[in-house]
């Protein structure tokens, strides 16, 4: 009996990690050099004062928008909301200098595969907690908000869903800067069916595997472990749900909604939705991408990405 639980969980272990067995860091990228400019302006601005604004803005102009005027600066400088957030950004990561090291790694995964991206230089925020706006992407600047990230337990989240909150924790930080180049550089679909929508997240997190190959795939897709394991375990029900409802072709919008969009859970009106996580259509998407990755392995990432969706489904061969 003993010898057949260790098997098991030898075995369950072996299905969390087995795809990703293949995913290690090339030599050729972890050689790479590459200097990432990362100014923690969170800790600048805590540190300053109100007469320390104009050296402020000599210092770091991309942060002063000249439609603001100063004396709202001041205010913020004086904040007590302000300071607190400050404060506890600060304690949570008082060295950033591993997380540096992970977003360099990034980037060279990126200019590995594209290499005419260009990097922005990084900088970080302690702002007013919003969760829309965690990591924004500019033109030349990459933003990362560090008061999302204190932890979902964290105070400033108690009035937040729970499925929200589950994400407020430093280990995202690596997934959602990935998440916002996949929005860049993946052409949204010409084609409004469920499939091409699926596809379109599916591309999303096949880039964020191949551009993070060392993070844990339920990192990637915004799950706990747990949920991966529901995911992996029923994705053949998943599928059969969705070929006979005859879902796949149509253009109801209110697919989206309940099987790509965040949610507390997937929407199959069916009493194990509470059981279920959310985002189910942009898992199976994800595992269509990769297996038309792993039939034509001489194709580019580049060309995976660009690939009109019905013809990657068609030559993906798909069978969970």
């Amino acid at each position: 009996m003993k010898k057949i639980l260790i098997v098991f969980i030898v075995f369950s272990v072996g299905l969390l990690f087995s795809c990703q067995e293949d995913r290690q860091i090339k030599p050729e990228i972890s050689k790479m050099k590459l200097d990432i400019n990362i100014i923690r302006f969170d800790s600048i601005f805590a540190s300053a004062g109100p007469q320390d604004l104009k050296r402020l803005k000599t210092d770091y102009p991309f942060m002063f928008k000249n439609s603001i005027p100063d004396s709202l600066w001041q205010i913020k400088l004086k904040d007590t909301l302000q300071n607190e957030i400050e404060q506890e950004v600060l304690t949570a990561f008082p060295d950033f200098s591993d997380y540096q090291n992970e977003i360099t790694l990034f980037f060279k995964h990126l200019k590995y595969y594209f290499p005419k991206q260009s990097i922005p230089k990084v900088v970080t925020l302690a702002e007013y907690v919003d969760y829309k706006s965690k990591v924004v992407l500019g033109d030349d600047i990459l933003y990362i908000s560090l008061d999302n990230y204190l932890g979902e337990d964290h105070k400033f989240y108690k009035g937040l869903q729970q499925y929200i909150s589950a994400l407020q924790k430093p280990s995202q930080i690596l997934p959602d800067i990935a998440h916002q180049y996949a929005n860049r550089m993946i052409d949204f679909p010409n084609s409004r069916t469920f499939l091409s929508q699926m596809i379109f997240e599916g591309k999303k997190l096949y880039f964020k595997s191949r551009v993070l190959p060392w993070i844990e795939d339920h990192r990637l897709v915004g799950y706990l472990a747990k949920d991966f394991r529901w995911a992996t375990e029923q994705e053949y029900m998943v599928w059969q749900y969705f070929i006979e409802r005859d879902m796949l072709y149509s253009s109801k919008t209110d697919l989206n909604r309940r099987f790509l969009q965040d949610a507390p859970f997937s929407k199959f009106y069916l009493e194990i939705d509470n059981e279920t996580p959310p985002r189910l259509g942009a898992y199976i998407g994800w595992q269509i991408v990769k297996a038309y990755a792993e039939k034509h392995p001489n194709k580019s990432l580049k060309a995976i990405l660009e690939l009109p969706e019905q013809e990657l489904f068609n030559q993906s061969k798909y069978k969970p």
